[in-house]
């Protein structure tokens, strides 16, 4: 009986597991004590469950355009982290691929969940619905959305999040949603459009740095302010998840400090060189390319003074994020060392 009690709202479901937060929010929660169910596409595909075997965990089937797979994962959880979303910036058909299982995916996990009477939603969303710069440099903060924006990602994390806040509480469910920067750090087992930039610089491939100001976090800080959002009464409404803001010279010292050895690019290409280069890479995405960049996403990321605002995370969870150096160091190291 008290063994029960214990363990009161500790069964928790992990979508999209697999990735790079899922997977180091699973490994979290398992080392905290949580009985983990754990979702993928497809369980019966290695590749995305080869990592997660290692857990002493379940492993579910779970595709967010498929309501009949989400309710049977909802059953006898207490808690849900819907961390399952597309990561990319451009796709040949973006409704089909990058906006609509954003958008519908976190309501039907929403819908389900509200179905199977679980008690608590952490939802993640990103900085890219709160937006990319304030006015005269002004820090975002968590009353800030990204509404004007055309990219597609940025799109779909803005109005999935405000969707996903339309149908909570509408349904009176207990949803928290954590709005991380670009995350790094270890864990990934395939690289993210945020841990690749570290990948072309270790091999010398990035000629010159993008005119951006990046805000960075590292995943165990994310997947901690999860639980700690899952864990803390009080937690309510969003949070920005940012350790720092960042423009490219800086990022290149932090590396520089890291490891001396390393080669990185000394220049900032000019606005108008990025303007033409995404014009050109849309052109070839015409004969079945993927382009390296997109117009849209030099609009949406270049040029900009980027800069958030992480107090609420760290006044009501408690949240405090390690060192960015640290973290830079740990991606490098990874990348090196285990991502093979």
């Amino acid at each position: 009986r008290s063994y029960l009690f214990d363990m009161s709202g500790k069964n928790v479901l992990v979508t999209g597991a697999n990735g790079h937060v899922g997977f180091t929010l699973t490994k979290m929660l398992v080392e905290r004590g949580y009985n983990v169910r754990a979702s993928v596409r497809d369980k019966h595909n290695k590749e995305l469950t080869k990592n997660l075997s290692n857990f002493d965990i379940e492993i579910v089937s779970l595709n967010l355009m498929e309501p009949e797979t989400i309710e049977p994962a909802m059953q006898d959880m207490d808690g849900v982290f819907q961390v399952a979303a597309v990561y990319k910036s451009w796709a040949r058909n973006p409704e089909e691929e990058i906006i609509n299982p954003s958008i519908i995916g976190g309501i039907n996990v929403l819908e389900a969940a509200h179905n199977s009477g679980v008690k608590k939603i952490i939802f993640t969303s990103s900085t890219a619905a709160i937006g990319r710069s304030g006015p005269n440099g002004r820090a975002l903060t968590e009353k800030d959305w990204n509404s004007k924006s055309k990219h597609p990602y940025s799109y779909a994390k803005t109005e999935a999040e405000r969707r996903a806040w339309e149908f909570s509480k509408e349904m009176n469910t207990n949803m928290i949603v954590m709005n991380p920067t670009a995350v790094i750090g270890p864990y990934f087992h395939r690289h993210t459009p945020s841990t690749f930039l570290f990948d072309k610089i270790l091999k010398n491939e990035l000629p010159r740095l993008p005119p951006q100001t990046f805000g960075y976090v590292d995943v165990r800080d994310v997947a901690l302010a999860h639980i700690l959002a899952y864990e803390n009464k009080n937690a309510e409404g969003r949070h920005i998840l940012c350790t720092e803001c960042v423009d490219g010279f800086e990022l290149m010292n932090i590396i520089k400090n890291v490891d001396s050895e390393i080669n990185v690019p000394t220049k900032i290409a000019p606005m108008w060189q990025l303007r033409l280069y995404a014009r050109y890479e849309t052109t070839k995405s015409w004969f079945g390319y993927t382009p390296a960049i997109s117009s849209e996403t030099v609009k949406e990321y270049m040029g900009k003074i980027t800069n958030y605002d992480s107090s609420k995370a760290k006044d009501v969870l408690g949240w405090n994020p390690m060192d960015l150096e640290d973290s830079v160091r740990d991606t490098l190291n990874w990348i090196k060392h285990k991502l093979s």
